[in-house]
């Protein structure tokens, strides 16, 4: 079945909100070259459609004291009832900010948000105690740099010219207890209005705008983002895991990866894997394509890959809860 065709109008109203989605209306419409009125139609038809199913805030969660963690695991002896529950299981985990089901070498992967190992740990035992028996092979990484792009090949465009949107581990930043409540409040609802936002935590507009601006400037909050079923759009969302043989080069390679068009994430690992790359592509044609290009520009570099397709998406937040 094709997919949804967007015009020229929808796909700079979505630009604009992978930009920033809590721009006003009015601002996105002074940028497209529409009323307030039609960019409010059309971003609610967009919504109504499927293809824009919510809006999430993107964070340095090392700034908040976190350390990342991507799990990823292999199925024995479960049928569809059992993936189920374990997938239900892992998404209400308050530890979890991403989980996914993919075909390739592994069947799940799970990011964990933690304070540290020993909660990870905490984590993966009880998990384990619960479903060991249908896991046939589980592998883990530390993920120790993380970059997010923009989606620049929807925009016709060749090249990803947006700010480079990453968090590595660092020391964290204090907030109070209003900040961490804003964090919560914007994670999984980058849009609420500011007037709800205050009525919540009985602060004026004015409060809100200014501590939301103060998370801004000490790139705590880093990006307002759609959450973009681009399956409807017919495009393919990979998840590429690469093992080095040389390391000298990385900086040069993270470069290539972010100026890409169809690279959204790149990012380093301490584990069985030492790079990795999310990216969206028309067809396993395009991807194979992309990837004989990087592995002839780093062939001393890239000692070897395996590629997984995302399929089902079943919780993005970038918090714990």
């Amino acid at each position: 079945m094709a997919g949804l065709k967007l015009d020229l109008k929808d796909n700079r109203i979505i630009k604009q909100l992978d930009i920033n989605s809590r721009q006003s209306n009015n601002q996105i419409a002074k940028k497209v070259g529409l009323s307030k009125d039609a960019v409010r139609y059309r971003i609610e038809k967009l919504e109504k459609q499927g293809l824009i199913k919510g809006y999430y805030s993107v964070l340095n969660i090392s700034k908040l004291g976190y350390l990342t963690y991507k799990l990823m695991l292999n199925f024995q002896d479960s049928d569809v009832r059992v993936k189920k529950e374990i997938i239900e299981y892992l998404t209400q985990d308050k530890n979890t900010g991403w989980v996914v089901s993919c075909d390739g070498h592994y069947n799940l992967i799970v990011i964990s948000w933690v304070e540290n190992p020993f909660v990870f740990e905490e984590f993966l035992n009880k998990f384990l105690e619960k479903y060991s028996k249908y896991v046939s092979e589980r592998d883990l990484m530390l993920i120790t740099e993380n970059h997010a792009s923009g989606r620049a090949y929807l925009f016709d465009e060749k090249y990803d010219n947006s700010p480079d949107i990453y968090y590595k581990k660092i020391s964290s930043i204090p907030i109070d207890k209003i900040d961490i409540k804003i964090i919560n409040l914007l994670v999984n609802n980058a849009k609420m209005p500011l007037y709800e936002i205050s009525n919540k935590l009985k602060l004026t507009p004015g409060a809100v705008s200014y501590r939301i601006r103060q998370l801004q400037k000490k790139e705590i909050i880093q990006a307002f983002r759609p959450i973009i079923n681009i399956t409807l759009l017919d495009y393919e969302y990979y998840n590429i895991l690469f093992r080095l043989k040389k390391f000298s080069r990385i900086k040069e390679i993270f470069t290539f990866f972010k100026q890409h068009p169809n690279i959204i994430y790149f990012v380093k690992y301490l584990g069985k894997y030492d790079l990795g790359i999310d990216l969206e592509v028309k067809n396993a044609k395009e991807l194979r394509t992309i990837l004989e290009e990087v592995k002839t520009k780093f062939s001393e570099e890239i000692e070897s890959s395996i590629s997984l397709l995302i399929y089902n998406q079943h919780k993005l937040s970038y918090y714990p809860g």
